[in-house]
C-alpha cells in the first residue's frame, strides 16, 4: 500500500471562518480511517467523505474539531 504525504499544511480550526475547514483531511480518532472536509453548514453539520471508500456522512461540527488532523494517506 502506497503512503501518500500530505504536502499541503493543514492547520487546526482557529478561525471564525468555518469554510477555512474545507478540503481538511482528518482521521476519525489517533488511527482511524482518514476523510476530506467537503462542505460546512450554517448549524453546524459537516458533511465528509472517507478516503478508502468513498462513503459520505453528515456529523456535528464538534466531533469533527476533536478528529485529529491526518498528516498521511495510505
Amino acid at each position: 500500500m502506497k503512503v501518500v504525504r500530505l504536502e499541503e499544511a493543514q492547520t487546526a480550526h482557529t478561525s471564525d471562518d468555518l469554510r477555512q475547514l474545507v478540503g481538511q483531511f482528518r482521521r476519525l480518532g489517533e488511527a482511524g480511517p482518514a476523510y476530506e472536509i467537503m462542505s460546512v453548514e450554517d448549524d453546524g453539520a459537516v458533511h465528509i467523505e472517507f478516503v478508502y471508500n468513498d462513503e459520505k456522512l453528515t456529523c456535528p461540527l464538534a466531533e469533527v474539531l476533536e478528529d485529529p488532523i491526518a498528516e498521511t494517506l495510505p
